[in-house]
């Protein structure tokens, strides 16, 4: 019996929603921070100190508070009061402990998909934190694996197909994210299905590409027909 090919499939915002919740954050603490400081500078300073601080500490709402730590402290004058440092503690731990949100029609497209194909959950960012989420959706059974990967470009990917023993062409990911689900797959040579979320974050921001190897479809629950038909 041949065995089920591999469907990789990506998490935040492509099976529940999560940057909309990072919105929200960004809204409070340039709204704490206004006093000292024009919101859009706040906003500009904040998305800085997070991409200084994304090698050091990589993806999640530690690092986060991280970088609005290090925006507060700059656009304070060097200290940070105590009620500020706490405030920023309560929006980071609001962000890490929301409701997850699953996205109409993810459960039912995995059981379906789950049939004809062997799904691994891929994800990137604080194993901890993106364990907890898989935990709480209640798909875990769903995955035959799954991966929380420290970054998403091509020598991830490449490590991926090693590890469960594929060659890159016969590699399928779905996603949101043109910079980290879509460009480094179609980059060794796989396939790559496209599902926008309204909502990009600014270090997520990429063009996207024209591919034979790409394929974009506005729902999640258009992979029914597209890898079943």
């Amino acid at each position: 019996m041949t065995e089920k090919p591999f469907l990789f499939i990506d998490a935040d915002d492509t099976l529940w929603e999560n940057e909309r919740y990072f919105r929200d954050a960004e809204a409070r603490f340039a709204a704490l921070l206004s006093p000292h400081s024009p919101l859009a500078e706040v906003q500009r300073l904040l998305w800085d100190k997070q991409e200084e601080n994304i090698p050091l500490f990589g993806y999640g709402s530690k690092t986060y508070m991280i970088g609005m730590t290090d925006a507060a402290i700059e656009i304070c004058g060097g200290s940070l009061q105590r009620e500020t440092y706490l405030a920023i503690k309560k929006i980071i731990t609001d962000l890490a402990f929301h409701k997850l949100e699953i996205f109409p029609g993810v459960r039912e497209t995995l059981e379906t998909l789950s049939e004809r194909y062997r799904l691994v959950l891929a994800t990137k960012g604080d194993a901890v934190e993106q364990m907890a989420k898989v935990d709480a959706s209640g798909l875990a059974p769903l995955f035959s694996a799954i991966e929380v990967m420290k970054n998403k470009e091509e020598g991830d990917y490449l490590t991926l197909c090693s590890k469960f023993g594929i060659r890159p062409s016969e590699m399928t990911m779905v996603g949101n994210s043109v910079r980290s689900d879509i460009l480094p797959v179609i980059g060794i040579g796989g396939r790559a299905i496209y599902i926008p979320h309204e909502i990009v974050w600014v270090h997520e921001i990429a063009e996207l590409p024209e591919s034979d190897l790409l394929v974009k479809t506005d729902e999640f629950c258009n992979l029914k027909q597209l890898l079943l038909a």
